[in-house]
């Protein structure tokens, strides 16, 4: 594995949200789970036409070493101040090296 391929810093964000007394919404609260460097990959436009895709389904890969603990697809990543929701969650080759996450950006 070549370590030096990890070359961007990520967040992994959970979003709680914070309710009054009544039990109603008020805000969310963002708590930091991870934070680790990534591999980061998106989908290149020539692609996304060749299989006759819009861009608004344009993901962006991010490849981590396997966390000791849990990503799930409630989160958020951070990266380069954008914020982006996780599709998908493929642990590469079932082997617990490396943690592939298929994510889109929040565009509004």
């Amino acid at each position: 594995m070549n370590a030096g391929k990890y070359n961007k810093k990520i967040d992994i964000l959970k979003i709680t949200p914070v309710l009054d007394s009544a039990g109603f919404k008020i805000s969310e609260k963002e708590t930091t789970i991870l934070s680790a460097y990534a591999n980061v990959k998106t989908t290149k436009g020539y692609t996304l036409i060749q299989n006759d895709s819009d861009f608004e389904k344009a993901y962006t890969n991010f490849t981590i070493r396997y966390p000791n603990i849990a990503i799930t697809r409630d989160m958020i990543i951070l990266f380069n101040s954008k914020r982006y929701t996780i599709e998908y969650l493929n642990n590469v080759d079932n082997s617990n090296i490396e943690l592939e996450i298929q994510a889109k950006e929040i565009t509004k």
